[in-house]
């Protein structure tokens, strides 16, 4: 049912988005900067309620703005929430946190990694997105974690993929061939990112069983 209000959610947007068509062209088309406020707050908004399209968002405002200007908003965006989620699960709704996350068996085997190599689980957890950010938010709260392993992890791992999607919609209507290049070289860093999480993560709990 949940997944059905999903894309019921992505069909009403796209027929918004295609019956204001001209007016959407024009808007993206003048950099307003009285517009920034406003996006700011839309950023947080949107990535705060997990089955809006903020990667959709976030490449908009690379469009509209520019890939750096892009990427503070949505790095803004996405930071302010995750802080919102932390607090909420450790102060607040712990007990209902808890048993969402039970649904998320293979989140069990990070516990070890996250309470003893808090700072690098997290760094590795946002730059590679293995598990929903919001269900990441939630166990990092949950967890025995360090609030500034958490927030300065988080702030430093969601760079390079808020800047991404901000470049890719900037350099999509200036570029293809920038965009695609774009797209590959960080293809290539997650590969690489990827394999470096493995490899430590292997040894990490190669450690934890000894």
């Amino acid at each position: 049912m949940r997944r059905w209000w999903i894309v019921l959610a992505y069909v009403i947007l796209l027929i918004v988005g295609m019956t204001n068509k001209d007016y959407l062209l024009e808007w993206l088309r003048t950099s307003d900067p009285s517009w920034l406020p406003a996006m700011f707050l839309l950023s947080v908004l949107i990535a705060s309620i997990p089955f809006l399209p903020f990667t959709l968002f976030a490449g908009i405002m690379g469009v509209k703005f520019g890939a750096m200007v892009g990427l503070l908003i949505n790095w803004f965006g996405i930071l302010l929430t995750s802080l919102i989620y932390f607090f909420l699960s450790r102060y607040y709704f712990r007990n209902y946190f808890t048993a969402y996350l039970g649904k998320y068996k293979a989140i069990n085997k990070f516990q070890y990694l996250f309470e003893n190599n808090a700072f690098m689980a997290i760094l590795f957890g946002r730059m590679i997105v293995i598990i929903p950010p919001q269900v990441f938010n939630i166990y990092c709260g949950i967890a025995d974690i360090p609030f500034r392993h958490f927030f300065i992890a988080t702030a430093i791992g969601m760079l390079p993929p808020m800047f991404m999607l901000a470049y890719s919609g900037e350099q999509l209507f200036l570029s293809l061939h920038n965009f695609l290049l774009g797209v590959i070289w960080y293809l290539l860093f997650l590969l690489c990112l990827f394999l470096c999480y493995k490899l430590w993560f292997h040894n990490k709990l190669d450690q934890s069983k000894r």
